[in-house]
């Protein structure tokens, strides 16, 4: 069965947007985890009252939100709870957006083709029972009431293959964000490629070998 995709643009804008807010949200990791490394914190000064702006208070929390480790389980639990709540709790807010955008636009389409279907089912019922239809003048026989209920009926089965792929998606998205948060990104990472010699009987070989630097 093949996705026409020209049908629903408005679902492939949102998936579009999903990928590059998932771009996003893993160089803001690296590219905070940077700045928090390189910082000089030696005049530092510790904050002995909480911070009285609201707004400052709440970017706060963001920030620090986003530097805790995350636990893949509880991510995967509230996922599979509300779509979208995984990646909250993984500090990706503008994932949570998207994926709230992509399940409005799947319901309203499944919302859509339901009526439509129901529609022409309707009619194409009373047009075999020679009642008067919705369609008498615009549509000349049954068979092409048919073809328009038969078409919004596979429409209607696709938009139930998104939704569950949607949510398929956004379980394991969350499921993958939290083990992100714990890997390690820093410079410290290297590997190099030096000769090695293996001992092998009845003599020894002589080879190169992957050195990994942690």
């Amino acid at each position: 069965m093949m996705v026409q995709l020209s049908k629903y643009p408005t679902i492939l804008l949102l998936g579009i947007l999903y990928l590059n807010s998932t771009a996003y949200a893993f160089d803001f990791k690296q590219d905070f985890q940077t700045t928090y490394e390189t910082v000089d914190t030696s005049d530092r000064v510790e904050l002995q009252s909480p911070v009285s702006d609201p707004k400052m208070a709440l970017l706060d929390d963001l920030i620090i939100n986003r530097q805790r480790d995350r636990n893949p389980r509880t991510a995967v639990i509230l996922s599979l709870a509300v779509p979208g709540a995984g990646q909250s709790y993984n500090g990706d807010y503008l994932k949570t957006g998207v994926i709230y955008g992509i399940f409005g636009s799947l319901f309203y389409a499944m919302d859509f083709n339901r009526n439509q279907f129901d529609r022409f089912n309707i009619a194409y019922e009373q047009r075999l029972k020679g009642e008067p239809d919705e369609f008498v003048g615009l549509i000349p026989n049954a068979r092409g009431i048919r073809n328009f209920r038969d078409r919004y009926r596979k429409d209607l089965e696709l938009t139930y293959i998104g939704i569950g792929a949607a949510y398929l998606f956004n379980v394991i998205d969350a499921f993958v964000s939290a083990h992100l948060t714990t890997f390690d990104v820093s410079d410290d990472l290297s590997f190099r490629i030096e000769p090695t010699i293996r001992t092998m009987f009845p003599g020894s070989a002589v080879g190169a070998g992957i050195v990994f630097t942690f």
